[in-house]
């Protein structure tokens, strides 16, 4: 099951588990934050993962959705990490995962066909420091595809009025606003996420955008990741354990 530099790690709130590895791509709480936001119904009838890296998103959503989850990633080696994860945890009949370039979507899949869709997406330009053109500084920065090209893919997919779910750097907010707007998405919620309550700026930006919507945007109080001591906030230990944790 594992390759060499993989380990196991466990997802304790979905009491579910995932390869990964110190060579390539590793996810972090901005991965737990954005598949905590997501909200799925019974009239939502397919979910995709966009920039799915080992599949962390489907896998923490296959926990509390029946819906099938399709992903896709550019990288090999991530995918077929996701692959085996998917099928230690028995989810292979739910989830499927799709090697390819977002920029081929439309070659190969069909025009507004997921309700749903998530993304935690590179989150770097192309003129900040790149180290080198690795698998992390593929996951990392937009060396394949920019913020416009993702939202792009989004608006491809989407159904009207479906959801489309993202994390990304507070400090690029107002970009990601002005991108979706001008794809046709609206805001509907959105939360800032702080280190902790001393903290003098966010750190990511978790938000829902609607398709073809007039909603208002809902601004949710902040999050912060850590109380002051260091030790984690309330909210969370809700991420990363849920509600039933004592």
């Amino acid at each position: 099951m594992l390759e060499p530099h993989e380990r196991i790690d466990e997802l304790f709130r979905e009491n579910m588990r995932i390869i990964q590895s110190s060579e390539t791509f590793s996810f972090s709480v901005d991965a737990l934050l954005l598949a905590d936001f997501v909200k799925v119904n019974k009239r939502d009838k397919r979910i995709m993962d966009l920039c799915s890296g080992n599949g962390i998103i489907p896998l923490l959503l296959s926990h509390r959705v029946t819906q099938p989850i399709d992903a896709v990633e550019l990288q090999e080696r991530l995918v077929d990490m996701a692959e085996r994860s998917i099928q230690m945890n028995n989810k292979s009949e739910q989830i499927t995962m799709f090697n390819m370039d977002i920029k081929s979507l439309k070659e190969s899949m069909q025009h507004s066909s997921y309700d749903v869709i998530t993304v935690n997406p590179p989150y770097f330009t192309n003129n900040q420091p790149i180290k080198d053109k690795g698998p992390m500084s593929i996951a990392r920065h937009e060396l394949h595809i920019d913020l416009k090209g993702i939202i792009e893919a989004c608006r491809y997919l989407i159904t009207n009025k479906g959801r489309l779910y993202m994390v990304h750097r507070a400090e690029r907010s107002s970009e990601v606003f002005t991108e979706l707007h001008n794809h046709g998405f609206r805001v509907r919620r959105a939360q800032y996420v702080y280190n902790d309550s001393s903290s003098k700026t966010a750190m990511f930006i978790v938000l829902e955008a609607i398709f073809n919507s007039n909603a208002y945007v809902d601004i949710l109080p902040p999050l912060y990741i850590y109380n002051t001591d260091q030790t984690y906030s309330e909210g969370m230990l809700e991420v990363y354990f849920g509600n039933d944790r004592k």
